[in-house]
């Protein structure tokens, strides 16, 4: 019998392991999500007299940087296309994988690792004060 649990053991924590951070990425993935909206929304939808799009933008990562201040997460924010009046903001979340809450970022025993990314993004039409259509 211990001879099946020295066996079996490392196997149930690497498959623990995986099941942990897997659960936890997809958290922060619905959390980020939630939050990304909202802040967008809030920040980008309606400009303060004076401020730009990239201000903004600058303001929502703020934002979200606060919201997810963990060492083994990394947020970015990008505009695309200004077409039209419609700004495309997209924003990323970086998921590094941590041994059960021990950090180890770009590499473990020698093996990198690569984070796990997801990407929401959302569409507005920003109004600009003193701007008539």
């Amino acid at each position: 019998m211990t001879i099946e649990f020295a066996v079996a053991f490392p196997v149930l924590l690497a498959v623990a392991l995986i099941a942990l951070n897997a659960l936890m990425f997809m958290a922060e993935c619905a959390a980020f999500d939630n939050s990304f909206r909202q802040f967008t929304r809030v920040h980008c939808a309606s400009l303060a007299a004076g401020n730009t799009t990239h201000d903004a933008a600058a303001e929502v990562l703020d934002c979200l940087n606060q919201e997810f201040n963990e060492p083994n997460i990394a947020i970015s924010l990008e505009i695309e296309g200004e077409d039209l009046g419609y700004t495309s903001f997209v924003g990323t979340l970086d998921f590094y994988p941590t041994l059960f809450g021990l950090n180890f970022r770009s590499s473990f025993f020698g093996i990198s690792l690569w984070p796990l990314q997801h990407q929401e993004s959302i569409v507005l039409d920003c109004y600009k004060p003193g701007v008539f259509i």
